[in-house]
């Protein structure tokens, strides 16, 4: 072979290789790139939340398809207040359930629903760790078939005769929360609650 084949030859391989190497690159380097979203941090409920379980709620729960949950209620006879957990005057009752936003996005917004039977009427608060109520139901629900009625409060809430919801309060990713279920005029048993996020 002659010097000026070998240089020729040399110079082919050495632009295939160029060439090669401009398609793998970067598709190497997007793959480095890709990296896992970080886990939110554990969600430590206060202390009035007792042993609660928690839920990470991730895009995933939608309207269509929320998380369902069982929660246990005592009986409760009395009326509720959203300034503190477990507020309240003569005897209700109440249960925790914490909650994390764990969205793609930077923000979602968290809706959270009861339901029970009409007859009874439990109330519901989404309250920040420090006991702030963000958002709450705290109407006597079997007298709301038209709507709220002048009994209770509502914030970022609505009520319906067995049922009670958090209508979607703007939560940071990460963020924590956990749910009070109040047994307000109830003879107990178990209530569903829903759980999802809206984008």
């Amino acid at each position: 072979m002659t010097t000026s084949r070998l240089m020729r030859t040399v110079a082919v391989v050495s632009a295939v290789t160029l060439v090669f190497g401009a398609f793998v690159a970067p598709a190497d380097a997007k793959k480095k790139k890709k990296k896992k979203p970080k886990a939110c941090p554990t969600y430590v409920a206060p202390d009035w939340a007792g042993d609660a379980e928690t839920t990470i709620l991730t895009d995933k729960a939608t309207a269509e398809a929320p998380v369902e949950l069982e929660i246990a209620t005592d009986p409760g006879l009395g009326f509720t207040s959203a300034d503190e957990p477990g507020g309240g005057t003569g005897d209700p009752t109440f249960k925790y359930h914490n909650v994390v936003v764990d969205s793609a996005a930077a923000s979602a917004n968290l809706f959270a629903r009861i339901e029970y039977p009409p007859t009874w009427d439990y109330d519901l608060f989404l309250r920040t760790p420090d006991g702030v109520a963000i958002a709450y139901e705290a109407d006597f629900n079997p007298a709301t078939v038209g709507g709220p009625t002048p009994v209770g409060g509502n914030e970022g809430a609505h009520p319906e005769p067995g049922a009670g919801q958090i209508d979607g309060a703007a939560s940071l990713d990460c963020t924590g929360y956990s749910l009070e279920i109040a047994s307000a005029i109830t003879a107990g048993g178990a209530v569903t609650l829903k759980l999802w996020l809206e984008k």
